[in-house]
C-alpha cells in the first residue's frame, strides 16, 4: 500500500517537474517593429522581423531612456526623452541585444530586450516585465 502512494506521488511529481520543463510560460519573440518603453522596461521584452525592418522604439515615459547595443554585433546609443521615439534599420540576420543605460545593464539585467532579425533565433528569449529580467 505504501508503494503505491509512493508511486502515485513520484508520478505526480515527474508530471509536475515535466510540465514546468516544457515552457509554457516562456516569453516568445513577437512579430512587431513597435517596441514601447514603459515603467523602466521595453514592450515586447523579445521581438523578431525581416531583415531591412526599422524597428521603432516609443518612449512613454516621462524620464528618459535609452536604446543601447548590448552585443558587438551593431552600435546605437541613442536617448530618447519622455513622449519621444527613435528608430534603427536593422539590414543583417541576427539577434541584437538591447539596454536602457539609465536602467538597465550589458549583462541584460533591468531594462534589456532582444531583437531577432531575418532567420536568427533569439535561443534564450528575456523573462517578462514582471521580473529581474533574468532568462527562461
Amino acid at each position: 500500500m505504501k508503494r503505491r502512494i509512493f508511486l502515485a506521488t513520484a508520478g505526480s511529481a515527474s508530471a509536475l517537474v515535466a510540465t514546468g520543463c516544457t515552457g509554457g510560460d516562456s516569453p516568445t519573440a513577437e512579430e512587431t517593429t513597435d517596441v514601447v518603453m514603459v515603467d523602466r522596461q521595453f514592450d515586447p521584452r523579445n521581438i523578431r522581423a525581416d531583415a531591412g525592418a526599422t524597428i521603432t522604439w516609443t518612449n512613454e515615459d516621462e524620464t528618459r531612456h535609452t536604446v543601447t547595443s548590448a552585443s558587438d554585433n551593431w552600435t546605437e546609443d541613442a536617448e530618447v526623452d519622455g513622449g519621444e521615439e527613435t528608430t534603427h534599420t536593422f539590414q543583417e540576420s541576427g539577434v541584437y541585444d538591447v539596454y536602457c543605460r539609465v536602467h538597465g545593464d550589458t549583462d541584460l539585467s533591468g531594462m534589456s530586450m532582444k531583437v531577432g532579425i531575418g532567420d536568427a533565433t533569439i535561443e534564450r528569449p528575456l523573462g517578462s516585465d514582471s521580473d529581474d529580467g533574468g532568462y527562461y
